[in-house]
């Protein structure tokens, strides 16, 4: 016989499903919010729902099924991937960056593609997270560089944690070009883990002018935790593959759009 918990649980399960199917994904430190209940009693909420195969369980919360995976591949790998595109992106991003400039750019391998493209400028200040872009810009020894500290995240090669948010609340720069692992029209730039989310947007708030670079793939998806909505953007660049409804929403709110 089902008793007066079981049912409350069952009852507060369906709220979750759709609490999901409805936001796209959502936190347990939200639902706990939501339900007034324990973060271990949301995870079993969530263990139940997820092995029904309702929802996707993912670190820090869930996801609605056949929304973007939380997890990308390592660095090393994802620069294989549309090298071309990625290319063209850092190229056109680049000619958005005088000279004497001062620039946080983040790892990535779209970052990456704009710390290559660089070799061209002189006398810029850039801080970035990353262990790839530092060496690159290294060898191209024109630029002074500020090396985010931190834990080191083996996959994405760059500074993670709380030493990485207190050097950047002590930042203030030109502009913040940043990679998006998700981006959509209703809910903005999105990535995997809440950790990540907080530390970009500390970046964006030590930033004058915000560019997001990202190959159109990422469109119309959503990671975990959200980083910004679409409009706090001030230059998106991506490539001609965009849907031209997309297009002409992000035109309509004054974002500055380069499609290469």
């Amino acid at each position: 016989m089902t008793n007066n918990t079981d049912l409350m649980a069952l009852e507060r399960q369906d709220r979750i499903v759709a609490l999901v199917n409805g936001r796209g994904s959502i936190t347990v430190l939200e639902l706990c919010a939501i339900f007034s209940v324990s973060e271990a009693t949301i995870r079993r909420d969530l263990v139940a729902v997820t092995e029904k195969k309702l929802i996707r369980r993912v670190h820090g919360g869930a996801m609605r099924i056949g929304e973007v995976a939380t997890s990308e591949a390592p660095i090393v790998q994802r620069q294989l991937e549309n090298p071309e595109i990625k290319a063209q992106i850092g190229q056109a991003t680049v000619q958005l960056i005088r000279n004497g400039e001062t620039l946080l750019l983040l790892g990535g391998s779209t970052g990456l593609a704009v710390a290559r493209a660089l070799h061209h400028h002189t006398d810029l200040t850039v801080a970035t997270d990353s262990l790839l872009i530092t060496r690159e810009l290294l060898q191209q020894g024109k630029h002074k560089l500020i090396l985010l500290g931190g834990m080191i995240d083996p996959n994405e090669q760059a500074a993670r944690g709380t030493f990485s948010r207190l050097i950047l609340q002590q930042l203030h720069v030109d502009k913040v070009i940043l990679g998006a692992k998700a981006i959509a029209i209703q809910r903005g730039v999105s990535t995997e883990t809440p950790e990540e989310a907080e530390l970009f947007r500390t970046c964006v708030e030590c930033a004058d002018h915000i560019i997001v670079v990202t190959d159109s793939s990422k469109f119309q998806k959503s990671a975990l935790a959200k980083v910004i909505p679409i409009e706090n953007i001030h230059t998106l660049v991506t490539d001609h593959r965009l849907e031209v409804s997309i297009v002409e929403h992000i035109r309509g709110l004054g974002i500055q759009l380069v499609l290469v």
